[in-house]
């Protein structure tokens, strides 16, 4: 089954993107980090719980993309084909085969990640590079498969524990917009359940729009005019590159 965040995201996807979104503050940054991975990638990329495959738009054309999913994920949930169905806790690749491994807002989702990270250690090139993007401040989704949360701390804790070296972190989301986008995604999801339910307080829903947008501008505003701040982020990306002979 996959959680009402999901189904919940999905009603509104015609309007991602915009900050009349609910979850605009999830989604604002997305091509510009997707722009940024896409141009430190190397030639050989795996891409694990690819999903629809967007990042490979932003890949230069010359890129080797190899996307993989669980097979009941890509049929069941998405309707997506990747390039090869596999299990991230066994890796179905040689030694050393890519330069580049993405798990975008897959880790989560993993009973095992110290088995994951092992084995993007073992298929990923000395030198080679992870770009690993997580969740911090947000609701519980596709459940039952999410398992997991991370400080900043513990990331870089798990990724000097499997060999690798943090070349870069950025969190994403400053506290007011973390604060806005959880407030949001509460209010929504209440006022959805209200509507199913048929109860007399769903008429409360039409405020629920403006509430939105008036939500997102003032945070947004605010957090532009104010000093950076990683106290409540809602997500980490982190750039990590892999140690051993031949590194650099």
């Amino acid at each position: 089954m996959r959680s009402d965040i999901g189904s919940f995201s999905a009603r509104f996807a015609f309007l991602k993107g915009t900050f009349l979104h609910p979850q605009w503050f999830a989604h604002r940054h997305e091509q510009s980090l997707f722009a940024s991975i896409g141009g430190q990638s190397g030639m050989r990329v795996l891409d694990i719980g690819c999903s629809d495959q967007r990042i490979k738009r932003f890949l230069p054309r010359d890129r080797e993309y190899t996307g993989l999913d669980y097979y009941s994920t890509a049929t069941q949930w998405y309707e997506t084909r990747p390039t090869i169905y596999g299990d991230a806790h066994a890796l179905p690749f040689s030694n050393a085969r890519f330069e580049t491994v993405l798990l975008l807002d897959v880790l989560e989702h993993l009973q095992a990640p110290e088995v994951c990270m092992k084995e993007i250690g073992r298929v990923l090139e000395n030198g080679g590079n992870l770009f690993l993007k997580v969740p911090f401040l947000y609701p519980i989704h596709d459940a039952p498969v999410d398992f997991h949360r991370w400080t900043r701390f513990g990331l870089f804790e798990l990724a000097q524990r499997h060999g690798f070296e943090v070349v870069s972190e950025r969190h994403i989301g400053e506290p007011l917009e973390t604060a806005a986008l959880l407030t949001n995604i509460a209010w929504s999801k209440t006022v959805l359940r209200w509507i199913r339910s048929g109860n007399p307080l769903m008429v409360f829903g039409l405020l629920l729009p403006p509430a939105v947008v008036l939500m997102n501008i003032v945070s947004s505003l605010v957090s532009r005019i104010s000093a950076s701040d990683a106290m409540m982020p809602h997500g980490y990306l982190l750039k990590l590159q892999k140690n051993g002979p031949g590194s650099h």
